[in-house]
C-alpha cells in the first residue's frame, strides 16, 4: 500500500488516469498532500512516483451492504422462494452471537478491492468507530444506515425511538462526530415496517437532514403483499408471529412509499427491481432518490433484467451495491462492474466506470468529497493493474485489467 495520508506533497505518475469527471489522462501525474488531490496534470516530472503500468480511478463506491454477513463463505440458500431465503438468513444471524468482527472483515475487503466508502445496514447500534479506521494509515468512509424492523402497531414506539437514539448518538461513544461515519436510517421493507412507522421514520429523517435507504419493489411477491395482502411474504410473516391483515391497506404500491422520500434530503431505493413506470418517473422528478442496483445478487435471484439502463435514460441516478455476501460471492465492486460489462456490452465503459463511482457518491451524499479525481477532493485513489497492450481505447483497457488496490 502506497502511504497517501502525510503531510508531505506526493506526486504519482499513472499510465492512465481516470477523473470520471473529465476525459481519460494518459501518463499523467497526480498530486497528494494530506489525501486531498492538490493537481492533477497530463504530464509528469522527475520527483513523481512512477506506478508503471497502472490505471487510477476514484475509490469504488459501494452503495448497498449488509457487512455483518461478511463472514459468510457462499450465498444462504435455497434462493427460491425468496422468503425462503429470508428465513435462512435470519437463522444464521440468530444462530451466532452478534459481534462486530464481520463488519470489520467485511471493510477490510472491500478496501482491499478498492472501495473507499459504502452504504452500510446495521442492525444494531454499532459505536461508529466500528467503521471507522481500519489501521493506522487507512480510513474508508461509511453511511450507516440503522436498520428498523416494526411491522405491529405495538412496535411503533420502540423502533421510533431506537431510530432517533441513533440519528441523536450514544452519549458513550465518543466517535460520534467521526468525519468517516454519517449516521442515516433503513426502514427495512414494507414487509416488515408499518406504514405509521415508515411515515414517522421519514419525517424523522428529513427533521434530522439524515439520508435514508428502503429495500423496495424487490420481488413479485412484495407486490402481490402490499396489493393482495396474500402470498409467500404472508405465511413467513404468520410464521415469525407479525402478521395482522388489517396493517398494509389493499392496492399499496412502491408509490405509496416512495412519496414519503420526498422530504428526505438523500434516499436510496434498494434494487428495485420491480419499479413501475409510474414509480420511475416519480424518482426521475426527485433528483435527491437514487436505486441502487445490485447486479451479481439480482442474478443470484434469477430476476428478469433490471430497468437501470432505462433509469439512467430518464435522468436518475443509479449507483452500485454488492448486497451482502448471503447473496453473493464476495464484496467486490470492481467485479460487479465487470459482471455488467460481461452482460451488457453495448454499454459504454464509461458509464459503467461512473455507476461505480461517482453515482455512488450522489446516492451517499459524498459526492462533493469523493467519486471522482478533483482538485480538493479527498485522494481516494484505486490502482489497477493494465495489460501491456492490445486496445487504443482506454476505457477497453481499462475493463480488460484485474486486480484492483486501494492507495
Amino acid at each position: 500500500m502506497i502511504e497517501t495520508a502525510t503531510d508531505r506533497l506526493v506526486r504519482f505518475k499513472a499510465r492512465w488516469i481516470f477523473p470520471v469527471s473529465g476525459s481519460p489522462i494518459q501518463n499523467g501525474m497526480i498530486e497528494v498532500q494530506n489525501r486531498i488531490i492538490t493537481a492533477m496534470v497530463p504530464q509528469s516530472d522527475a520527483s513523481a512516483i512512477d506506478l508503471g503500468s497502472v490505471a487510477l480511478i476514484p475509490g469504488l463506491i459501494n452503495a448497498h451492504t449488509h457487512l455483518e454477513f461478511s463472514d459468510l463463505q457462499a450465498p444462504v440458500q435455497p434462493a427460491e422462494p425468496f422468503t425462503s431465503w429470508i428465513q435462512a438468513l435470519v437463522a444464521v444471524r440468530r444462530g451466532r452471537p452478534a459481534d462486530n468482527a464481520s463488519i470489520q472483515a467485511g471493510l477490510k475487503e472491500c478496501l482491499a478491492n478498492g472501495t473507499t466508502a459504502v452504504g452500510e445496514i446495521a442492525t444494531q447500534s454499532w459505536p461508529t468507530s466500528t467503521y471507522q479506521i481500519l489501521d493506522a494509515q487507512t480510513a474508508i468512509q461509511s453511511v450507516v444506515f440503522r436498520e428498523i424492523l416494526g411491522l405491529r402497531a405495538d412496535q411503533i414506539q420502540t423502533q421510533f425511538q431506537i431510530a432517533s437514539d441513533w440519528l441523536s448518538g450514544n452519549p458513550t461513544d465518543s466517535s460520534i462526530q467521526s468525519p468517516h461515519v454519517i449516521r442515516g436510517l433503513s426502514p427495512h421493507a414494507p414487509y416488515s415496517v408499518h406504514p405509521d412507522l415508515y411515515r414517522q421514520l421519514t419525517r424523522l429523517a428529513a427533521d434530522r437532514h439524515a439520508p435514508v435507504a428502503v429495500h423496495l419493489a424487490e420481488t413479485p411477491a412484495e407486490l402481490e403483499l402490499l396489493r393482495d395482502g396474500t402470498g409467500e411474504f404472508v405465511r413467513m410473516l404468520e410464521k415469525f408471529g407479525v402478521w395482522d391483515d388489517q396493517i398494509i391497506p389493499r392496492h399499496s404500491r412502491p408509490l405509496d412509499y416512495l412519496t414519503p422520500l420526498e422530504n428526505v434530503p438523500k434516499s436510496l431505493v434498494i434494487h428495485g427491481n420491480y419499479l413501475s413506470d409510474v414509480e420511475i418517473d416519480w424518482i426521475s422528478q426527485h433528483p435527491q432518490v437514487s436505486v441502487v442496483y445490485c447486479p451479481r445478487t439480482h442474478a443470484f435471484f434469477g430476476h428478469p433484467p433490471h430497468a437501470w439502463q432505462t433509469m439512467l435514460a430518464r435522468g436518475i441516478n443509479v449507483a452500485i451495491g454488492t448486497d451482502s455476501r448471503g447473496s453473493n460471492p464476495d464484496l467486490s465492486t470492481w467485479k460487479e462492474l465487470c459482471f455488467l460489462r460481461s452482460q451488457f456490452p453495448g454499454i459504454s465503459p464509461a458509464i459503467l466506470l461512473k455507476l461505480g463511482t461517482l453515482n455512488g457518491a450522489r446516492a451517499l451524499g459524498l459526492d462533493q468529497v469523493t467519486g471522482s479525481l478533483e482538485v480538493g477532493k479527498r485522494a481516494n485513489l484505486t490502482m489497477i493493474h493494465l495489460p501491456a497492450n492490445g486496445f487504443t481505447d482506454p476505457y477497453e483497457l481499462l475493463f480488460s485489467a484485474s486486480p484492483v488496490a486501494t492507495l
